[in-house]
């Protein structure tokens, strides 16, 4: 004769760990690492320094681009003048804008180029290994480290289909319990 009493049924699965976040952090420009403001395991904030790469290169090509850029707009106020004297044709006072334009599209390249010798965290998180050290030769895209942000984790576990439908088709088992163990 049969017993009826209420059963825990344990199923264990092999399972992997993955942060709500992870991204890796690379290098865009090419250079010496000059600084490096943080510890493997240290806890940053979003838009902290983390690594600084030898800037000398770009501070002087953005001030090439700005010189350039102010002896052009100079040349377009020397232009402006003659054309409001119709000394030039409205074409060359044109000419001279789209100059200026570029010049100053140089400019904001510059800018763009030395602001990516400073690695700065997109979000909060965890630093992980640092693989290179002060001093190093950087490639554009090099890995310099990654950052996680642990705060929520998501596991990752498989089951066989069978398992699987019967929990979609199973409502009690909506309401079964989950154990992780470490």
């Amino acid at each position: 004769s049969p017993l009826r009493i209420d059963t825990s049924y344990t199923k264990e699965y092999v399972s992997q760990i993955r942060s709500v976040r992870n991204v890796e952090l690379r290098a865009q420009e090419r250079g010496y690492l000059q600084s490096i403001y943080v510890d493997e395991g240290q806890w940053v904030k979003a838009g902290q320094l983390l690594f600084r790469i030898m800037p000398k290169m770009y501070e002087a090509e953005l001030l090439k681009a700005k010189a350039e850029a102010k002896a052009v707009e100079i040349e377009m106020q020397n232009t402006k003048a003659l054309a409001d004297k119709n000394v030039v044709s409205k074409n060359e006072l044109a000419m001279a804008q789209a100059k200026l334009d570029q010049a100053k599209a140089e400019v904001a390249l510059a800018e763009l180029h030395l602001s990516f010798t400073e690695i700065r965290a997109p979000f909060e998180g965890t630093i992980d290994r640092i693989p290179l050290k002060l001093g190093s030769l950087i490639d554009e895209g090099e890995l310099l480290t990654t950052l996680s942000d642990n705060s929520n984790m998501f596991v990752y576990f498989n089951v066989s289909e069978p398992e699987y439908l019967d929990y979609k088709s199973n409502k009690s088992a909506l309401q079964n319990k989950v154990n992780l163990l470490l």
